[in-house]
């Protein structure tokens, strides 16, 4: 291979620094064209995704709206304003091209805008494909797109039927969207050139607002099918497919557009936003070219400019010293190398060829000698650089185990933290036992464990949650079966260490924590963490214990909360809810009948003779009967009825949803079970027990609700006057200690 000299040298590598330089400059241009193409796609689907979700919105809005008109009864039947007011609703709401209510055959009897047939009556909609369906629907139908007969502008009718007490269709309500006005306010908030545009399943074109006109079916249909088209308007709602190319119409230029597809029931609507291409991608371009061409004359002028320095400052002084080195070769140097360069090195450079020849052999030995030395320190450093190197391996291992460490504890915090945020929120210990065993896995690091709980009226722990699949057998322990319910705080067990291991882990392979829940000196119950592992090494931390301790306190304060809220609604004596519970639910059912209409039974009742009873055997003996009329009156009523001891012998039952017959017959069937109940007490039995009550119902016997209580108490009153042993419905008496069939008596 021929020797290169310092020029072609020179240009070599002011090329090769070039190149690369040029490379990186087109790469970098190119990179940032198409991520500029990428934010503006970006952008575009935005808008079409935002425009999907608005018209999502707009049915939701009209299945609830549609929902409440049909939940509030027929308007139209026989009020001369219902048109007026559908006028109002619709000039409110522009979106809708009309609000109509039909009977059961299709005739429109009120609507916002007059549709009319052709005699001049109103029209009938039952020979729309939709009204068949909409008839039979339990909730609001949206049906398919098609022009509106009020205008002719295409619609998307959204109806329900209204129903009567026993569920019977008697009248159809519907509003239809207004697809041709929801497309124009989208495109009045989007820049001028925008298209908007909604396709049918079938790929026909709906309506459309902005610069794109109706589509030639024989130019931009089949175009649009090509680009992908059938994709979009067969794809699942809320999917989106690339931009499509349209192609010139007429005088607009060539455009692109982006769909995106709205479900609704077994219906869907196709949406498409469009935009002049040019102006969507034209700025991007235009800056990808600049930036082009400017890194171009960069790269021009750094070759030239690298050339230039190159041959000034090395290639002619180097060729001088080349110059002279091969004369002293030849043995034709002279005595005296002149400065060729005043470039340092080079300089220096041409003193050293002076005293070359003269140093040669010198040199060559004091060359042998370093090389020598340097072999040496060689060794040496090499023995240092590799203890070094193990030094700094294992401060790196140390330091990445502290990171490690140091991450999986902050990482447990915010678990801990998130999971007593959580827990602190349950309204129960059972909906907090469902948060622990979801969340424990996280906290734990994949550790299977159990949680126990004490239950009202036991004295072991039963188990109350689970996670992963723990060999820890899932049967109740007691207090002494576990050294953390003894110690009072957390404890490990290991079959192979010096601690000893609980009773209920006797057998169970691997290594186990147990943590106590422990609120003001009372066990509420345990969790218990089993993780495989044969050495010390598999320990649970201290910040583990921690963390554990943290959720432990939030579900005891979980469990005292559940406590201290069963001891303010509840009876001590009887277990039923007190008098503070019953004014609560009270007006809350009162609130709740008075919006969907619904009736509200309150019975009072009274033990019979209660005082006198209570004279001639005892206090015990008197709770003993209020504790068994509780249970009868427990047993007797629904499990949706709410049964209290309104204070002393006295008792409320508030019955949501029961006519004024079904309460006054449930309040006699438990007189009549009371009376025929008999309670051995010592050597006496307590019985039998009879109960007078009163019964008024909202709204059919009292139209007030305040007056509700003091209805069932009035009636109550009566009973007693009347003789006792009976119900009286809110002044008429019932019938009194006979048969089951027995029927209420007037007065």
């Amino acid at each position: 291979m021929r020797n290169i000299g310092i020029r072609q040298l020179a240009l070599a590598l002011t090329v090769m620094t070039v190149l690369p330089l040029m490379a990186v400059l087109g790469w970098s241009v190119m990179t940032t064209g198409r991520l500029d193409q990428q934010r503006v796609g970006e952008q575009f689907s935005v808008i079409t995704h935002a425009t999907a979700q608005e018209l999502r919105q707009r049915i939701d809005a009209a299945r609830q709206l549609i929902a409440a008109m049909a939940a509030g009864g027929v308007p139209g039947m026989n009020d001369p304003d219902c048109d007026a007011r559908f006028a109002q609703l619709v000039r409110l709401r522009p979106i809708y091209n009309n609000m109509f209510v039909t009977d059961l055959s299709g005739r429109i009897i009120c609507s916002a805008r007059p549709v009319l047939a052709e005699d001049g009556r109103p029209a009938s909609l039952g020979a729309r494909p939709y009204f068949a369906a909409g008839m039979r629907a339990t909730d609001p139908l949206v049906a398919g797109w098609l022009p509106g007969l009020a205008n002719g502008r295409p619609i998307l009718p959204v109806v329900m039927p209204v129903r009567d007490a026993q569920g019977r269709p008697v009248a159809m309500v519907g509003a239809s969207i207004d697809l041709l006005a929801f497309v124009q306010g989208i495109r009045a908030e989007l820049p001028a050139d925008t298209g908007v545009t909604l396709w049918s399943p079938e790929g026909a074109l709906v309506t459309h607002a902005g610069p794109l006109p109706p589509p030639d079916p024989k130019e931009t249909a089949p175009h649009l099918q090509s680009q992908g088209l059938g994709a979009a308007l067969a794809a699942d709602a809320g999917s989106a497919i690339p931009i499509l190319g349209l192609p010139a119409v007429q005088d607009l230029p060539e455009r692109v557009m982006m769909l995106e597809t709205v479900s609704f029931g077994e219906e869907a609507l196709t949406i498409g936003i469009s935009m002049d291409e040019a102006r969507l991608f034209g700025p991007v371009r235009a800056l990808m070219s600049s930036n082009f061409v400017l890194a171009l004359w960069l790269a021009a002028g750094l070759v030239i400019l690298s050339m230039a320095v190159m041959r000034m400052v090395l290639v002619r002084p180097l060729g001088r010293l080349s110059h002279y080195a091969k004369a002293m070769a030849r043995g034709e140097a002279p005595r005296h190398i002149p400065d060729v360069s005043k470039v340092r090195e080079i300089s220096d450079l041409a003193s050293t060829l002076d005293a070359l020849f003269a140093d040669l052999a010198e040199r060559e030995t004091q060359r042998n000698r370093a090389e020598e030395a340097l072999q040496r320190a060689l060794a040496g450093m090499e023995r240092t650089v590799a203890a070094r190197t193990a030094e700094l391996a294992d401060a790196h291992e140390a330091a990445r185990l502290r990171a490690r460490d140091l991450e999986r504890g902050r990482n447990r915090e915010r678990i801990a933290g998130r999971m007593t945020d959580l827990i602190q929120s349950c309204a129960s210990v059972d909906e907090a036992m469902d948060v622990l065993a979801r969340m424990m896995p996280s906290l734990s690091n994949g550790d299977r464990g159990r949680a126990f709980l004490h239950r009202p009226g036991q004295t072991a722990l039963e188990p109350a949650a689970l996670w992963g699949k723990p060999l820890l057998p899932g049967h109740s322990i007691t207090e002494d079966d576990c050294w953390s319910l003894r110690l009072g705080h957390a404890h490990v067990s290991r079959a192979e260490g010096t601690m000893p291991v609980c009773r209920h882990l006797d057998g169970v392979p691997g290594r186990h924590l147990c943590v106590p829940l422990i609120a003001h000196g009372e066990i509420l119950g345990m969790i218990t963490l089993e993780r495989d592992g044969v050495d010390d090494r598999t320990d649970w931390a201290e910040d583990e214990i921690a963390a554990l301790d943290r959720v432990a306190l939030s579900i005891a304060n979980v469990k005292l909360r559940e406590t201290l809220r069963g001891m303010t609604i509840r009876d001590p004596l009887t277990g039923l809810y007190n008098r503070r519970f019953a004014d609560e639910t009270l007006a809350r059912e009162v609130a709740v009948a008075r919006r969907d209409g619904r009736p509200l039974a309150a019975v009072m009742a009274d033990i019979d003779h209660f005082k006198r009873f209570n004279d001639a055997h005892g206090h015990e003996a008197g709770d003993r009967v209020l504790r068994m009329t509780a249970r009868v009156m427990a047993d007797h009523f629904r499990r949706s009825d709410v049964v209290c001891r309104y204070g002393g012998e006295e008792f409320l039952i508030l019955m949501p949803g029961a006519t004024a017959a079904d309460a006054a017959a449930r309040a006699d069937a438990f007189r009549r079970a009371l009376a025929g109940t008999v309670e051995e007490s010592g050597d006496a039995a307590l019985g039998p027990v009879t109960i007078s009550l009163g019964v008024a119902v909202f709204p059919d016997t009292v139209t007030d609700d305040g007056r509700l209580i003091a209805a069932a108490d009035a009636a109550l009153y009566a009973a007693k006057h009347a003789g006792r042993n009976r119900v009286m419905l809110d002044g008429q008496l019932a019938a009194e200690s006979r048969p089951p069939t027995a029927e209420l008596l007037m007065g």
